[in-house]
């Protein structure tokens, strides 16, 4: 009978912590999704003013596609009038980095349109989760 009611106990305890799991809503990606922004810098702690306060920002993009896709990536922010030049950076596996030198300082909110126009979709800073772009 000793049995049965602890069967019970430890069934009843899974079961409830199954329950909480489930009514989470963040997401923990296993994986890094492709066209990851990922910066590595100890200013970005604060990430208003990372983004506030820089006129010229480095980055990689975890797997961005093909060259071309890529290339398309540096176009669209090229094509902005408020950035003054755009480079490529060094390729190590699976990122590519990009330098980007603006005229004048912009706003998160700048940002986040800029990444989404360039079609990357989740952004993540130095040992932080990863989170979607609109998130940050």
């Amino acid at each position: 009978m000793k049995i049965i009611k602890s069967l019970l106990v430890a069934c009843l305890i899974t079961v409830t912590g199954t329950t909480v799991s489930v009514a989470k809503t963040s997401i923990v990606y296993n994986e890094t999704p492709a066209k990851t922004i990922c910066i590595k810098n100890p200013a970005a702690a604060d990430v208003n003013k990372f983004f506030s306060t820089s006129t010229v920002m480095f980055f990689e993009v975890y797997k961005p596609g093909s060259k071309e896709d890529f290339m398309k990536i540096l176009k669209s922010f090229k094509d902005d009038k408020n950035v003054e030049s755009v480079s490529e950076g060094n390729v190590a596996g699976d990122y590519h980095g990009m330098t980007i030198v603006l005229k004048s300082a912009k706003d998160k909110a700048w940002f986040i349109n800029q990444f989404k126009k360039a079609g990357l979709g989740h952004i993540k800073i130095n040992n932080n989760p990863i989170v979607e772009i609109e998130k940050m």
